[in-house]
């Protein structure tokens, strides 16, 4: 399981904030993940390092999605995300 911020994505920042992994980024912000410094995955919204992410972990629901006022994030499967058709 994955979670994937889509374009009803408004960039209020709520769900950044409430992330307790620091796990979501701002629009063109670069990211760090395993001590790996990337590209932006977003220059529109918000978006979430899968790397990161750890869904909320030992919480009892997922912050960002509890959060968010578009209902914006979205489980994905990271197989489905990455595979290329071919």
């Amino acid at each position: 399981m994955a979670l994937m911020i889509n374009d009803d994505c408004i960039n209020c920042e709520a769900c950044a904030v409430e992330c307790p992994a620091e796990a979501i980024y701002e629009p063109d912000e670069n990211r760090n993940a395993k001590a790996k410094h990337s590209a932006p995955i977003s220059n529109e919204h918000f978006y979430i390092v899968i790397e990161i992410c750890d869904e909320c972990s030992g919480l009892n629901k997922v912050k960002c999605i509890a959060v968010c006022p578009m209902d914006a994030i979205k489980v994905i499967s990271p197989v489905n995300k990455l595979t290329k058709k071919r």
